[in-house]
């Protein structure tokens, strides 16, 4: 088993610093957000792969911006069109770094009325432009699950499938494991972390309420899961601590034998 870190968690440092701390902590990989970082240490996009890979690190997935993902399911055909396009790019860029799955969200979590029929056509066609590009997209279960159930039960092509996060799962009494225990087979990629039930906390998994043991033997009975990720955040008595102890203490959390 491999395991993976999330390039921001918490620590405000260059990228590339924060790559290193993900590499001497001991991990094989790093997911990266798909977007500049700015001041006071601009940083293109492009130039993320050949940083992480300089620091002996493989790359997990990409996640793509937030960028108005509500206006998937409300906005007509022709004002849809060029956020199609932007993601289209995205998993275009997918293929050329050599990077296996980009990751999104379904919505924002400001309230909306979903037309289900331009949600559904939307990532439809990503589905297909995943396929062209030999690149898995990996939706999020964030709010509103039922939107991504619905995708799930619509979209059978294999490279679509469900970015599992464990704090968006339990945040809500209505979910709590059974959008895990319905689409395991459909993983595509992990976001694991902790909370306490009140808040989207992503903390290190033991410092929360989730049962993570639980979680974990679900997600272990799936044969295509060959790495562990994490998208975690340092709460405010970690950032009183080094950087390195606290990528230490996240790899070790659900480390498997295997």
């Amino acid at each position: 088993m491999k395991y993976s870190m999330f390039s921001w968690f918490g620590y405000f440092m260059k990228f590339e610093d924060r790559i290193k701390i993900i590499a001497d902590a001991g991990f094989e990989e790093a997911m990266i957000s798909w977007e500049d970082e700015f001041e006071p240490w601009a940083l293109k996009k492009e130039e993320f792969p050949e940083l992480v890979r300089k620091n002996g690190l493989g790359i997990t997935n990409i996640h793509a911006p937030f960028i108005g993902y509500s206006d998937i399911w409300t906005a007509s055909r022709m004002e849809i069109k060029p956020k199609l396009q932007m993601f289209k790019d995205y998993l275009k860029d997918c293929q050329a770094f050599e990077i296996p799955a980009m990751v999104m969200h379904t919505n924002d979590l400001d309230e909306f009325e979903p037309d289900l029929d331009k949600g559904l056509a939307f990532f439809s066609e990503l589905a297909d432009a995943a396929e062209k590009y030999d690149v898995d997209l990996a939706v999020e279960n964030v709010s509103r699950q039922h939107l991504l159930c619905y995708l799930l039960d619509q979209i059978n092509a294999p490279r679509f499938g469900m970015c599992y996060d464990s704090s968006h799962d339990f945040l809500e009494e209505q979910n709590c494991g059974r959008i895990l225990k319905k689409y395991r087979d459909r993983i595509k990629a992990l976001h694991l972390s902790d909370n306490d039930f009140k808040a989207d906390r992503h903390w290190i998994p033991g410092e929360g309420s989730i049962p993570l043991d639980q979680v974990m033997a679900e997600i272990l009975t799936v044969p295509t899961i060959t790495t562990i990720s994490y998208e975690v955040l340092a709460n405010e008595d970690w950032r009183e601590k080094e950087p390195l102890d606290f990528a230490r203490a996240v790899l070790e959390s659900l480390k498997t034998e295997s």
